[in-house]
């Protein structure tokens, strides 16, 4: 070995094998003491970095990695780290065969949220139904635009909590709903890292959207008011006056709008209505299944006359086993978002650019879960029907020392409650159609 250490990047560069020579070598100048050297050889064409100490009291040494890509300032680092491990008797060479071993069976960031969308998908939630595809979907939207860039290639044991605000606080700067909700998932993923033993503990297992500058904005608290009701359920006439299910123009069909319709009625969530089906209806009893309850239980509706006018004409329209069938494939229910959009498209708010034109545009903004708020808010407004009974009637659950003492159903005081309501809207669009008469004077 050359005895002039190397002491600068141009030294490494221009150190060579001399003729005749098979394999040389040079010390190098390292900070951390002696044993750091630069090899060349004639059957390799990068330069190596090799590490000779002495352990136990025999020689020995390690390949600390090639020139390039390790720089000579990298070489000096690893360098400094296996003499620190001499120092304490251990052999560098072991520790990171071990260490590779542990991160060969560690997870990196994508492999984990790969891991743990596949369970997610698959997992029942607290209401016992598995997460939509929508959800999955966003989910893994969140993940590739807000968290993969700076995560992805990470290992979970690295992650920490500072880094994790870091991140989200971006998404919050940017969007501040989507941050909640990249919360949300990255409590999610760590939580599943946590229970399969790849971290000791979930680093942000307490942090709420609060600590990220995300806090939960003001519940909605929009309802119509009764002259607004009636403008809505004229203008779901005036649409939905065409033909073979079709409505007269673009904006909703026939099945949409009398989904909307029975909505306002029993004051059920879209995807109740939207995936009704004939085999839930007994006599004037609709029975919506567990499954396909947000609450995980079943919960029984009374579908009051002008309810029952409104499957009279969906009979006409639904050859199938679904109540609102697509009028693309009647085997098939429509849409719930298919609600949401027809009711966006009244107000001339389904795109990013209003349609000043649309029947409802001059209302304040509403959305279909409003018109279950609706539903709540007149019932105990107008009707002076007791709250808890709304309560029952939304399929809400009751309080907890309520629900284990009291197990009173009220039936019959929430049917009641349904027949005044549709006898209520029944007046609002009688009202409409006698505001719309001409008289004719001779």
């Amino acid at each position: 070995m050359t005895d002039k250490p190397i002491t600068t990047m141009a030294e490494v560069s221009a150190f060579t094998l001399p003729a005749g020579r098979k394999k040389a070598r040079r010390s190098v100048r390292s900070k951390h003491g002696a044993g750091l050297a630069l090899e060349v050889r004639a059957d390799r064409e990068s330069k190596l970095w090799v590490y000779r100490f002495s352990l136990g009291g025999r020689q020995r040494e390690m390949r600390l990695g090639t020139f390039q890509p390790m720089r000579l300032s990298e070489a000096r680092d690893a360098h400094g780290e296996a003499a620190k491990l001499v120092e304490k008797g251990i052999d560098p060479r072991r520790h990171r065969a071990a260490e590779k071993a542990r991160n060969e069976a560690a997870w990196v960031m994508s492999d984990a949220f790969e891991r743990w969308i596949a369970f997610y998908e698959r997992t029942p939630g607290r209401g016992k139904r598995l997460p939509t595809a929508k959800t999955v979907a966003q989910h893994k939207r969140r993940w590739r635009l807000h968290l993969a860039p700076r995560l992805s290639r990470m290992y979970v044991r690295d992650v920490t909590r500072r880094l994790v605000i870091e991140v989200l606080e971006d998404v919050v700067a940017k969007a501040p709903v989507e941050g909640r909700h990249c919360l949300n998932l990255m409590r999610g993923l760590l939580d599943y890292a946590e229970d399969r033993d790849h971290i000791d503990e979930n680093p942000i297992a307490n942090l709420t959207p609060a600590k990220i500058g995300a806090s939960a904005g003001e519940p909605r608290k929009r309802h119509l008011s009764m002259p607004e009701l009636r403008e809505l359920l004229q203008t779901l006439d005036d649409e939905r006056s065409g033909h073979d299910g079709l409505a007269s123009t673009a904006t909703l069909s026939i099945p949409v709008a009398n989904a909307i319709r029975l909505l306002i009625l029993t004051g059920c969530r879209r995807g109740e209505v939207a995936g009704m089906r004939w085999d839930e209806i007994d006599g004037a009893t609709w029975t919506i299944p567990g499954e396909r309850a947000k609450s995980g239980r079943k919960h029984d509706v009374h579908l009051a006359p002008l309810a029952l006018t409104i499957l009279k004409e969906q009979r006409q329209l639904s050859a199938g086993d679904c109540v609102f069938a697509s009028v693309r494939d009647d085997s098939k229910p429509i849409h719930h978002d298919s609600l949401s959009t027809a009711i966006s498209r009244l107000q001339g708010r389904a795109r990013r650019e209003h349609d000043t034109t649309a029947p409802l545009y001059g209302l304040p903004p509403f959305t279909v879960h409003d018109l279950r708020r609706t539903f709540a808010t007149q019932l105990t407004e107008l009707l002076l029907v007791d709250p808890l009974l709304v309560e029952m009637m939304l399929a809400h659950a009751p309080p907890k020392l309520m629900a284990n003492y009291n197990r009173a159903k009220r039936w019959k005081a929430q049917v009641d409650a349904w027949n005044r309501w549709a006898q209520m809207v029944s007046g609002v669009q009688a009202v409409e159609h006698r505001d719309n008469v001409v008289v004719l004077r001779g």
